[in-house]
């Protein structure tokens, strides 16, 4: 998870050979926030993030990022959708390209766009990952068990 004054800019999910640019600071505090409400929505306590996002994209990758983000907890959408929405409605591949670069999956919810026929399709982190995280938010899932302690 990478952060700074403006937000959210990046959750690495399963990504090896990541490395953050040497001039970043390792700040625990400042990260507690993000870092608790991640973890309450994946013991399913939490439907909405309160935090500041700030992905670094292209206009076009925001625009379509910010309409992802709007996607209720427990509903999916599809590419046409977003693309309507957008007021693009030929831009279904370029959502589906922007949407493999999501720089901060699960907060901006790329798992909540379907294809037409509403299966899963072209996600990132793969089928298994939009699974679960659909199986967490219909509340068929958990992904991790109550903390034995408060959440940090």
């Amino acid at each position: 998870m990478l952060a700074d004054h403006q937000g959210l800019r990046r959750l690495t999910v399963n990504s090896p050979g990541y490395y953050p640019d040497e001039s970043w600071q390792h700040n625990p505090s400042f990260m507690r926030p993000f870092i608790r409400q991640l973890k309450e929505y994946l013991l399913g306590s939490r439907k909405r993030f309160t935090f500041p996002l700030a992905p670094q994209g292209t206009m076009f990758q925001q625009q379509i990022w910010h309409a992802i983000a709007d996607i209720p907890f427990g509903e999916t959408s599809s590419y046409e959708q977003i693309a309507l929405d957008i007021g693009n409605s030929a831009a279904s591949q370029a959502i589906g390209m922007a949407k493999n670069v999501n720089p901060i999956p699960i907060i901006i919810p790329c798992h909540r766009v379907l294809n037409s026929n509403q299966n899963l399709c072209g996600y990132r982190y793969g089928a298994e990952m939009v699974e679960l995280l659909l199986a967490l938010e219909s509340g068929n899932a958990v992904l991790i068990k109550e903390p034995q302690h408060e959440i940090a």
